[in-house]
């Protein structure tokens, strides 16, 4: 597990690059240090953007817990899955969009979909930052 990638896969570089296509003059921060790390961060959208390997996070379509060892991946994956809603969750609570995109969405073939989305997501009305109830 040593030699897994956690940044600078072929997705995530793939993602980058749609990105800075789609907002050639604005500011893009590479693992801004936000909930969750973001991949990518443009702080004048106040959008966050994860590039989310399939095994990894547990996508619906891809995702599947290992037969060997399953003691040790299912805790795992689980942890993970955890990790990325509390993420989400803390994103929002200071007015950050969080976008997440699956590694198969960002293949050569359904990149310019998810660059749709990251799209409609930038025109959509900022988030406030929501004040601590009391």
């Amino acid at each position: 597990m040593a030699a897994i990638r956690s940044s600078g896969t072929a997705p995530e570089r793939r993602l980058g690059e749609a990105l800075r296509r789609l907002f050639p003059r604005r500011r893009l921060v590479e693992h801004a240090p936000l909930p969750g790390r973001p991949d990518y961060y443009l702080p004048g959208l106040r959008l966050a953007i994860f590039a989310d390997g399939c095994f990894w996070h547990g996508c619906p379509e891809h995702g599947r817990t290992p037969e060997d060892n399953r003691d040790y991946w299912e805790p795992k994956l689980a942890r993970n899955a955890e990790r990325d809603r509390n993420a989400v969750r803390e994103l929002r609570r200071l007015g950050v969009r969080p976008l997440r995109f699956w590694d198969h969405e960002l293949r050569v073939r359904t990149i310019d979909d998810a660059m749709r989305r990251v799209s409609r997501a930038a025109t959509m009305p900022q988030l406030h930052k929501r004040r601590p109830s009391r």
